[in-house]
């Protein structure tokens, strides 16, 4: 663990309510999920629910990883500093009563804003994810836990389903494929929409190694937070094909990732330029002459 310095201790065997929900899944899926054999790495999950790079340094604190004061900590940073911007970009209270589908959930934090403000949230998991701690973070709110497998390139929901579809695709290996995209088109509701975290193709990181060519033998820049593979807006026009009312803006950058020459200028400029993530947002169209030929295509 030296080269790595995680902000929370490791696991030390106390065993809590948080680890016996692990062995269990949400009463409403109809797939059995398979038991993780052992905890998964706190320092990883961390890395990804905060959305910076792995080796990143941070102090050390005293709570356990899984306990309920571990996911309060998580829940406060990852929606402050660099994370402000989650909370609008994710439209957290803008969709009360609405049915939402909530894939790469992460640690289920995301889920926790949406039900709190009377959205109910189905969760989409998949072999990356942990359902029993997605779970037992839900509990901990008295909300509760809709879990359902969505490895299977087909969505098991029916037409129509959902009225959101909030994607957070950034550590997706390959988000834009030729069936997943159809299937959000396909369970959305007329008049639906989807939001989409992606990493962006032309971040901080495309611009050092432009811009920077000779800048190892000065600064070793960090690696890049998230491990999907990186989209431009263009592409992502053309992906989804079908919808509507494209929104895609650049969001998320941490100073400490930037050469220093670069640090005195405003941060919240930055990020829209050369921002690590992109955010998507479009509507599924009224008419049925385009909804019939989305079909067609796929």
């Amino acid at each position: 663990m030296d080269a790595v310095r995680v902000n929370l201790k490791l696991y030390t065997g106390e065993r809590d309510s948080s680890e016996d929900a692990l062995a269990h899944v949400s009463e409403d899926t109809t797939t059995p999920f398979p038991v993780q054999p052992t905890m998964p790495d706190p320092a990883a999950l961390t890395s990804r629910e905060l959305i910076r790079p792995l080796r990143s340094r941070r102090s050390a604190t005293d709570l356990t990883p899984f306990s309920a004061a571990w996911f309060d900590e998580l829940e406060q940073k990852r929606y402050q500093r660099h994370g402000t911007w989650l909370t609008t970009a994710l439209e957290f209270g803008r969709h009360p009563g609405e049915s939402l589908l909530l894939l790469g959930p992460g640690l289920g934090t995301d889920a926790v804003h949406y039900m709190r403000t009377g959205t109910p949230v189905t969760v989409g998991v998949t072999t990356r994810d942990h359902p029993g701690l997605i779970r037992a973070n839900l509990a901990r709110h008295a909300l509760p836990a809709r879990i359902v497998d969505t490895s299977a390139s087909v969505l098991p929901f029916a037409d129509g389903t959902f009225d959101v579809v909030t994607w957070n695709a950034l550590d997706a290996d390959a988000p834009l494929d030729p069936v997943r995209v159809p299937e959000l088109f396909r369970v959305l509701k007329a008049g639906g929409k989807v939001i989409g975290l992606f990493p962006a193709h032309y971040d901080a990181g495309y611009w050092q190694d432009l811009l920077l060519p000779l800048q190892h033998w000065y600064w070793r820049r960090p690696a890049d937070p998230v491990i999907g593979t990186k989209a431009t807006s263009r592409s992502l026009r053309s992906a989804f094909l079908g919808f509507t009312s494209f929104k895609v803006s650049k969001r998320h950058l941490r100073r400490s990732e930037l050469p220093h020459i670069w640090r005195v200028l405003p941060l919240v400029l930055l990020e829209r330029l050369i921002g690590r993530v992109l955010v998507f947002k479009a509507l599924k169209p009224l008419t049925t002459r385009t909804i019939n030929a989305v079909k067609l295509a796929a």
